[in-house]
């Protein structure tokens, strides 16, 4: 059960690490002409993000975990819909957005910490500790946005906590992933 969580944890680390550097890398070369249109199409991709979600809870089988991901869906749908229409004042929700999910994978972070790479018997585990930390206060530094006016310094902001977010997934890919123990058995006990 363990190195089923692990094989899911490790395509979703994977994944994200690969669309957040291509985010951050979009966000932080993008000038400053351009940002209006970038957040259009941030606010229309996540509508179509909440539809397709919304589509697969009505096809699928109704569990827990689906109900969530439906209400996330709703959310995400909502926070598009706001960048549609607020366009005006969009930095600013994008601030919080990307706060709020700095800080979400933040926490995600240091729970895999916790539950798998101090399991994996790595020495160091609790780097991973650390940086999930320093994710939660970058969140929070962006979220409180107390420096930066200008759109394009939000934006360049933005764009290295993204990537630095980029470069703890990858990071949290190999810290989680366990070892062989010496009688050639994995961390759980299984051949």
């Amino acid at each position: 059960m363990l190195f089923e969580s692990l094989d899911k944890l490790k395509r979703n680390s994977i994944m994200s690490a690969i669309l957040l550097i291509a985010l951050g890398i979009i966000i932080l070369i993008c000038p400053e002409n351009y940002i209006g249109s970038m957040t259009l199409m941030f606010g229309y991709t996540l509508v179509i993000i909440a539809i397709v979600m919304i589509l697969n809870f009505f096809s699928g089988k109704k569990s827990l975990m689906e109900y969530l991901k439906f209400s996330g869906a709703l959310i995400l749908g909502i926070v598009g819909i706001c960048v549609l229409v607020f366009r005006g004042d969009v930095l600013r929700v994008l601030a919080w957005l990307f706060g709020f999910l700095l800080i979400l994978d933040g926490g995600r972070t240091m729970i895999h910490s916790f539950t798998y790479a101090r399991r994996s018997r790595r020495k160091g585990w609790w780097v991973l500790t650390i940086l999930s930390l320093l994710l939660v206060a970058a969140g929070v530094i962006i979220f409180a946005n107390p420096w930066w006016d200008t759109p394009n310094m939000l934006m360049k902001v933005i764009g290295c906590a993204v990537m630095f977010s980029a470069i703890v997934s990858s990071i949290r890919l190999i810290w989680t992933w366990p070892l062989k123990n010496s009688e050639g058995e994995n961390d759980d006990g299984k051949e």
